[in-house]
Parts: C-alpha cells; sequence; structure tokens
C-alpha cells in the first residue's frame, strides 16, 4: 500500500508542479507557447493517475485487488533500491520547486556559439546589380530593380518579399515574432541593405576576440522546450562597448553594414545609439510558422 501512496504523491507533485508555472507565468522559460496547452493537458493525466494510485491504496488495505496488467512490477524489497527508484523523480520535481527559475545567457551561448548570421539555413543572394542598392528609396525602384535587389528561388522566396518590404521602411526594427527570419533576411540581402537604419534589443554577449569595441546584442530562440533554444545575434560596434556587461539588456539603433570576424565576413551594426533596458517578460524569440504564408 505504501508504494502506491509515494506514487500518488509524486505524481500529484509534477501535476502541481505544471500548475504553479502556469499561475506564476514560468512556464515560457521553459517550453514555447504553442506546447503550453499539451503540458497542461497533461497535468490531468497526472492527476488521474494519482487518484488511481490512492485507490489501489485503498483497495489493498480493504484486502481486494486492484485491476493490474499482467506483468510483473511487484516493487522490489530492497529499501534502498526503492529509494534509488524514487529518488530519481522526487529530486528533479523538488530542483523545480526550490531552486529559483532562470533565463538562458552568456554562459551557455559561449557553449552553444551564437548565430550572427540569421540562419546557416540558406545560402546568401547575391545582387546581380549593384547599382540598384544605389538608387534612391522613395518608392522609385520598379518591380524589375526590386527583383534584381532581391533574387530568389524556391527557398528564398518568403525572404525576398520580406526583404522588399523591410527595404520601403526608413527605420528596420528586429520584431521579436520575426526575429530570425528577419536576421536571416539582413543577411541573405545584405548588400540592398548596407547603410540602412536598424534597431535591434537583446542582451549583451562577448568573445575575447570581439575586442574592446564590440559585442553581440542576442537573444535565445526556442523551438519546442529551453534544451534546443540556440542563440542568434547582431554584431555591434559601439566605441563604449565595455562599459556594458554580459548579460545586461540593451536596445540599439545603428546603421547596418558589415565586418570581419574570425575570417568570416558578418552583418554588423555600427551603433548611434544604444541604451539599456528592462528585461522582457519572455526573454526568448520562437520561430515565426506563419512567415511566407
Amino acid at each position: 500500500m505504501i508504494h502506491h501512496l509515494i506514487r500518488a504523491v509524486i505524481l500529484t507533485g509534477f501535476a502541481m508542479f505544471i500548475v504553479y508555472l502556469d499561475r506564476t507565468g514560468e512556464m515560457v522559460l521553459y517550453i514555447a507557447p504553442r506546447m503550453e496547452l499539451y503540458v497542461k493537458l497533461s497535468a490531468l493525466g497526472l492527476y488521474a493517475a494519482a487518484i488511481y494510485q490512492v485507490y489501489a491504496a485503498l483497495q489493498k488495505r480493504l484486502g481486494r485487488q486492484a485491476p493490474v496488467c499482467d506483468c510483473e512490477h511487484e516493487p522490489s524489497p530492497s529499501l534502498f533500491k526503492n529509494c534509488v527508484i524514487y529518488g530519481l523523480f522526487v529530486f528533479p520535481l523538488l530542483l523545480g520547486f526550490l531552486v529559483p527559475t532562470g533565463t538562458l545567457g552568456s554562459a551557455l551561448a559561449a557553449k552553444k556559439g551564437v548565430n550572427l548570421s540569421g540562419s546557416a539555413a540558406f545560402e546568401r543572394a547575391v545582387d546581380g546589380s549593384p547599382d540598384a542598392a544605389q538608387q534612391p528609396l522613395e518608392g522609385k525602384l520598379s518591380g524589375d530593380a526590386m527583383d534584381q535587389l532581391f533574387p530568389s528561388d524556391e527557398y528564398t522566396e518568403s525572404h525576398a518579399a520580406y526583404g522588399k518590404l523591410l527595404y520601403k521602411e526608413p527605420l528596420i526594427t528586429v520584431p521579436e515574432k520575426q526575429f530570425i527570419e528577419t536576421l536571416t533576411t539582413l543577411d541573405l540581402y545584405r548588400e540592398a541593405f548596407i547603410g540602412k537604419e536598424i534597431e535591434i534589443s537583446g542582451f549583451v554577449y562577448r568573445e575575447d576576440d570581439m575586442g574592446k569595441e564590440r559585442f553581440a546584442v542576442s537573444r535565445f530562440a526556442m523551438n519546442c522546450c529551453s534544451a534546443d533554444a540556440l542563440p542568434y545575434g547582431l554584431m555591434i560596434i559601439w566605441p563604449k562597448a565595455m562599459d556594458y556587461v554580459e548579460d545586461e539588456w540593451v536596445s540599439v539603433k545603428g546603421t547596418f553594414t558589415t565586418s570581419s570576424y574570425l575570417d568570416n565576413e558578418i552583418i554588423t551594426l555600427e551603433a548611434t545609439k544604444l541604451e539599456r533596458m528592462k528585461a522582457p517578460e519572455s526573454p526568448y524569440v520562437y520561430p515565426d510558422l506563419d512567415f511566407g504564408l
């Protein structure tokens, strides 16, 4: 009977942890918003399993046998073995309740490596008409000129269309909803955006090779859960870069250009305005599943 009660307590504990994360708003620090419904529903399953374990314990207390499967799964008579097995479930549950929830930052970014080019999934598009980028904006570019400025194939068609929209903006803001898609578009069509004014926000990430006048403004992109989160960012050039510490959140506005880093040409922002800011409630960004639809 005692084993059924222990299992009921553990199952209830995990269900309550899910409810706790939902009520405190901390669930977004572990999983992507589109997964929240499934996790919440799993709490109901855990409660149901816990109730069954209590029922089985009562049946055993009354000398009856609760319905079970035909497989052999009797608890071990060894107290040590049982403590180890139950400890494997209790320990992470205690960590969840007792250890303060933190966000991913520079320490993990250093291990995973910050992607400073938006996405490595595409080869960068090369403009066949370099003079097109020098033409005045103000809606005067013809359709053919825009097509030359943003060449595409079946894989980059959505980014080309998005790039044309961004190109018309006097200030390009890298939004949370399409953070990855925007950086990817800027990288694919970097020649078209040279000299444009860009605004981006994120946490400060620095490597020794960046020197004293550069750091990256980064965000962790989460696809499903925090385990698959990857850092994406944009290199920033600012004379007083050392005044900002790692993991400090900043908003940066500057001129889009390129620079060399570790023998690679990367997209870069020559900052003209840099401000400290409060970290957002959800520090992560997510792939826009509707992009291009």
